[in-house]
Formats: C-alpha cells, sequence, structure tokens
C-alpha cells in the first residue's frame, strides 16, 4: 500500500472522529442540593442555628435526610429542581453553606446544605477530547504521508 493510499485512509478515520468529537451531548450538569448530615453532640450547638424536628420535615426532607446520614462521611445530591422545596430556598448559587439541626430519636444532627455545580468527569471529558485528539493525530499523518509522498 502506497503513502496516498495510507493518507487517504487516515483522512477517512479522522472526519468522522473530528464529527464524533463536536457533535457528541454535553452532559447536563444543572445546579444541585448537596446534603451533609453529621451527628452533633449536644453540648456543641450554636444557638443561633435553626433545630427542626424530623417528624415536621416533608416527606421528601426526610429522604434526603436518611440519604445523607446513610452516606457516612459522604454526602447526598439532589437536583436543585427535585429537591425539597423548605431546603431549595436555604441556599443560592452566591449562598454559602447553611446549617440547620434536625432532631431525630432524641439525638441532634446537624445538616450542610450546599449550592453545587458538579464538574464533569475525566470520562465525559475524555469522550469528547479523544476523538479530537485522535482526529487531529490522523489528519497530521495524513499530511505527512502525503508530503512525503510528494517529494
Amino acid at each position: 500500500m502506497n503513502r496516498r493510499h495510507l493518507a487517504v485512509l487516515a483522512v477517512v478515520i479522522a472526519v468522522p472522529l473530528f464529527t464524533i468529537g463536536l457533535i457528541s451531548p454535553v452532559p447536563d450538569y444543572g445546579p444541585q442540593l448537596e446534603t451533609s448530615v453529621y451527628h452533633q453532640p449536644d453540648g456543641n450547638l450554636n444557638e443561633e442555628t435553626p433545630t427542626v424536628a424530623y417528624r415536621n420535615l416533608s416527606t421528601d426532607a426526610q429522604q434526603l435526610f436518611d440519604k445523607a446520614n446513610n452516606n457516612g462521611p459522604n454526602s447526598a445530591a439532589v437536583p436543585i429542581d427535585d429537591a425539597p422545596t423548605s431546603w431549595a430556598t436555604l441556599v443560592s448559587e452566591t449562598a454559602e453553606t447553611n446549617e440547620r439541626y434536625v432532631r431525630k430519636n432524641g439525638k441532634i444532627y446537624g445538616v450542610y446544605l450546599t449550592w453545587d455545580v458538579p464538574a464533569p468527569s475525566f470520562g465525559t471529558v475524555m469522550l469528547r477530547l479523544g476523538p479530537l485528539l485522535g482526529a487531529i493525530g490522523l489528519g497530521t499523518l495524513a499530511g505527512f504521508l502525503i508530503l512525503e509522498d510528494s517529494s
């Protein structure tokens, strides 16, 4: 196979790769309500922080609280549109973390509510960047093969 055929093959492969990299959909990373729950000893309570009884929370807020509480040191995040209204209104794009206490079964838990827009993962970035880099490499190879063949 001569160099011109290899160059044409490289271009034929590079064009779809370049197109895939450009038209692949970008995931929608909308704002999320991140909820972190930790056990708060009674002696360390801040009197200015509001305390809410668990039973007074909405069903959605109870589910989010339980999900975050069961994650251990991690937090639970839900899209801001799906978050419990009573908690979603406590945070905004510019607000820092908002803290509440929740009393459940005689224990007090600190709840941190944070507005968050997650960054795309490495895999998501590479699904778009990988084909573009491959297309650039194959296009460069095709140009090199054509220039070498003409000399």
